[in-house]
């Protein structure tokens, strides 16, 4: 960061002074560049959910007096809706003309902190697989048995049938480079160990024996949040997690914002691809150096993220994903040599992608698929995983259908006046108790935000307490529902919850009248995601969020996507099983149905009674 800085700071222009809790940052600036893009370029970029278009609000900061021009109608509109005095300006429209300092609260700025974390479930070891038979498994044997007698010949054909039959593997192929190496080897070079990948290829020949030193990494590459972790395939032991916000973050909150970016100009797309790698690259070295291994004996990694991610991870091109029909460039794709993804290990390792299903179903939830065995259970099920982009998926027998909804940020406090992310200081859970709202912190902190829980929960107690009707209009005469001090839902707010709530409410109604099936015979629903771990089941199904099931037909999966993932790295049966799905899953586009908005708008009453209807 100091480096960064004192490389902005030789620049001529405007000398700009930035408070960030107890730290002051001094810059230099092009005379006439927008706040946001300055801070960007010296590294403490904000979390730019609009894309920095000036509509969402989000980028609010304190700029010192001085001869700026009058605020924008916007500006002030917002700046009223969260009771700010006069001097706060949206940093994505604040042009700088001259010296300034510049007060910036840290929940604005993406964190590039690494956060450990370590769930008991997390830590799935070899006995708890059906089968062990990791993406990467090593052979050691001794060259000098491989090589002696004239069966070994000269042929290329000869070689690999001798090794698959030393291996004790069928069918088995090995890269030029590997059988280079393997011919250069003299007989008595003594002890060899074989790179094999997924007991189908060799992808490298090493001296001696290094067996032991075999691992790989689980990523799920979420659109908001990237979660690492670095497992040990011999004995398939989780020995590391760790996550961090996605720095994609500041080209845009959701998957239109980040794909309308990429598509404006050269050059976009490259810095989409660079700061997802990045944010990836801090955490394997994060976790390498916790547990004391080389990255180069880091051979696999197993990745999972939605169809737009995986392309900006890869530097493909998202026009067939900006435009209808919204086809990606792939559903399905070979391993990937991870010197050409560009992550630091082993330079002969492999990239592993979990499939898309769809345009904006992918392979996180194709991992969350087999994670949950969903589709080895008997019966009808649904699968939601709630973010910004909400997939749905629903099993009826042996068929399975699949769809998205958009949203939007509002769910992880994208958007939202006094909305915030699920960190220190956010209020996570809400109560209306004795005339007030009682609250709880993460954290135990001092509260600064309301994080995806607690924004339900407000809606949830509000319409118990009266507050608020199944319209979503605020009553009682009141302008706002006030949680605690300085920190309240404004009619304006609401709306943009409701938007997020409906999107997935006509979606699950949909998914299940296409299927010729009521809610009422479900057998089960799985609800995945860090936002679907924390919210309050009692208060989702009191805003008709979900189908009123019993609670012991609703199960919460966690990071189902992570551990999907983690699940593809160590069973070859896990990896049969996700590989079969894109053909197995049929795609329902809601956008083409002539029937979504006329639900949607059914959809936007707070109410389980939406699901008393039972038409099929």
């Amino acid at each position: 960061m100091v480096e960064i800085a004192h490389r902005v700071e030789k620049m001529a222009g405007v000398e700009i002074r930035v408070r960030v809790g107890q730290r002051t940052i001094r810059l230099r600036s092009r005379r006439g560049q927008i706040l946001s893009s300055a801070l960007l370029e010296a590294g403490l970029p904000l979390r730019l959910y609009c894309q920095g278009r000036g509509i969402c609000g989000q980028c609010l900061v304190l700029v010192s007096p001085g001869p700026w021009p009058e605020e924008s109608p916007a500006e002030r509109k917002f700046r009223l809706e969260k009771k700010l005095p006069e001097g706060y300006r949206l940093a994505c429209q604040f042009r700088l003309r001259g010296p300034v300092e510049v007060w910036l609260p840290e929940n604005l700025l993406i964190s590039q902190e690494i956060r450990p974390f370590s769930r008991p479930e997390l830590k799935e070891g070899q006995k708890a697989l059906p089968d062990f038979i990791p993406l990467i498994k090593k052979y050691r044997f001794n060259i000098q048995e491989l090589k002696s007698g004239p069966g070994l010949g000269l042929t290329t054909h000869k070689i690999k049938e001798k090794i698959s039959a030393h291996l004790g593997l069928k069918q088995l192929g090995i890269t030029p480079a590997a059988l280079n190496k393997l011919l250069e080897l003299r007989p008595d070079s003594g002890l060899l160990t074989a790179v094999v990948y997924d007991e189908k290829s060799v992808l490298d020949f090493e001296p001696g024996d290094t067996v032991s030193c075999t691992f790989g990494l689980a990523i799920d590459l979420g659109t908001t949040t990237i979660s690492v972790e670095l497992l040990d395939l011999v004995s398939g032991q989780v020995l590391g997690s760790a996550a961090a916000d996605n720095q994609q973050a500041a080209f845009g909150a959701d998957l239109i914002s980040r794909t309308g970016f990429a598509l404006e100009k050269p050059g976009n797309l490259r810095k989409l691809r660079q700061s997802a790698l990045s944010s990836v690259e801090n955490l394997i070295g994060v976790l390498s150096r916790n547990a004391g291994i080389r990255r180069n004996c880091i051979y696999v990694a197993s990745l999972a993220g939605n169809a737009v991610m995986n392309h900006l991870f890869l530097g493909l091109p998202v026009e067939s994903l900006g435009r209808a029909p919204f086809q990606p460039a792939f559903i399905s794709h070979p391993p990937f040599p991870a010197a050409e993804t560009g992550l630091g290990i082993n330079s002969r390792g492999l990239v592993y992608l979990s499939p898309n299903l769809g345009s904006f179903v992918g392979g996180d939830i194709s991992a969350g698929l087999v994670y949950t065995n969903l589709t080895g259970r008997p019966g009808n099920f649904l699968y939601l995983d709630l973010g910004t982009n909400g997939e749905l998926v629903l099993k009826k027998g042996k068929k399975l259908l699949a769809t998205s909804t958009a949203a939007g940020p509002a769910f992880e406090g994208g958007g939202i006046s006094c909305g915030q992310r699920a960190v220190a200081g956010a209020i996570e859970e809400v109560k209306w108790q004795a005339g007030r709202f009682a609250f709880r912190t993460i954290g135990g902190k001092e509260p600064s935000g309301l994080c995806g829980s607690a924004l339900l929960g407000v809606l949830a107690e509000s319409l118990k307490a009266g507050l608020l009707a199944e319209s979503g209009r605020i009553l009682k005469d009141r302008a706002e529902i006030p949680v605690c001090d300085r920190l309240a839902l404004t009619q304006l707010d609401i709306r943009k919850l409701q938007l997020a709530i409906a999107a997935v409410k006509s979606g699950l109604k949909l998914l299940l009248q296409t299927a010729r099936l009521n809610w009422t015979e479900l057998d089960g629903l799985f609800l995945a995601g860090v936002f679907g771990n924390s919210v309050n089941l009692a208060q989702c199904l009191a805003l008709g969020l979900l189908p009123p099931l019993p609670r012991r037909k609703i199960f919460f999966a966690g990071n189902a996507s992570l551990a999907g993932a983690r699940l593809l790295l160590l069973s070859r049966r896990a990896r049969l099983q996700v590989e079969k799905l894109p053909s197995r899953v049929e795609p329902l586009s809601l956008a083409g149905r002539q029937d979504f908005q006329s639900e949607f708008l059914k959809a936007l009453a707070l109410s389980r009674r939406y699901w008393r209807r039972t038409d099929v």
